[in-house]
């Protein structure tokens, strides 16, 4: 088997081997892509052409190379990605909920106080750059999220927030962080590269803090709950908020500020949330963790 050549191979080599992975099946994502839309443009609208290419971007690149890379150098790949069912999962699962949407304000918070940062006066231009490109990607996004169909919605939601949820955590969760952990041997340190790498992968620097604390709170609950399925439900979860927030603001049944897409939660609101989903993190997934290594 191939994992029985790469079974020594080092973190660091892993590392590199899995960032050579992610590139080649970039690439071939994108040649896919442009097959899509070549064999699809006709026969569809935009929207549906371009929510196409999202779902084939995110199963080749992330998905594809976190399961070959796994399966390259891992005798039980599956097991090591944290795809199994555990023991107590439907419990944690609900609570893995709740926890996710006690975040929210804390992310709406951060969003808001992320996108007032400002780069310094030298820079300015190239900020304006950065801001335009933002603003032209939420534009676009706008245009899959604001349409008024329940089939649309549905679309919407497996594609940009089930496919998602999968893809990523199985390459960021599943892959990368126990990369690091192996590497710098403490997982506080591997949890919050790895949240920093996942935020900085979106290509944002006006809305990195919410997905830097997201992607550290998803680390938490990888590494204490021991499965993949609880960061798949919560990533899920938190996209299919903002995409369902999203649809009733834009047909006027939510008061919300569609063009900042925030709720404008107050800041006690974000650290009452905060401190209810650490409680709850601590209850159900640290505390038995630690009784387990006291036998």
């Amino acid at each position: 088997m191939l994992n029985n050549f790469f079974e020594d191979t080092k973190p660091r080599g892993q590392l590199l081997a899995l960032a050579l992975i992610f590139v080649l099946f970039f690439i071939l994502s994108v040649i896919l892509s442009a097959g899509t839309t070549l064999a699809f443009a006709l026969m569809s609208d935009g929207v549906d052409v371009h929510l196409s290419l999202i779902a084939v971007t995110q199963i080749v690149s992330f998905a594809g190379a976190a399961l070959f890379f796994a399966f390259l150098f891992y005798e039980k790949p599956l097991r090591h990605l944290g795809l199994p069912i555990v023991d107590g999962m439907f419990v944690r699962l609900i609570v893995t909920c709740v926890i996710i949407l006690c975040l929210l304000p804390m992310s709406d918070w951060l969003g808001r106080i992320n996108d007032a940062w400002h780069l310094p006066q030298g820079l300015a231009s190239f900020e304006e750059s950065l801001r335009l490109l933002g603003e032209k990607s939420q534009e676009q996004v706008a245009a899959f999220l604001s349409q008024d169909s329940i089939g649309a919605l549905m679309g919407n939601l497996i594609v940009m927030a089930l496919v998602p949820a999968f893809c990523e955590e199985l390459f960021f969760r599943g892959a990368l962080q126990q990369l690091f952990c192996r590497m710098t041997k403490n997982y506080h340190v591997a949890i919050w590269i790895t949240a920093a790498v996942f935020s900085l992968f979106h290509g944002e620097i006006f809305a990195f803090l919410p997905r830097f604390v997201l992607g550290a709170a998803l680390g938490y609950l990888f590494y204490y709950g021991g499965s993949l399925w609880y960061n798949v439900t919560a990533h899920f979860l938190n996209n299919a908020a903002a995409i369902i927030l999203f649809y009733f603001a834009a047909n006027g049944k939510v008061d919300m500020d569609v063009a900042e897409n925030s709720l404008n939660a107050p800041w006690y609101l974000a650290f009452i949330g905060l401190a209810i989903a650490v409680a709850l993190l601590y209850v159900f997934f640290m505390k038995p963790k630690f009784s387990k290594k006291s036998f």
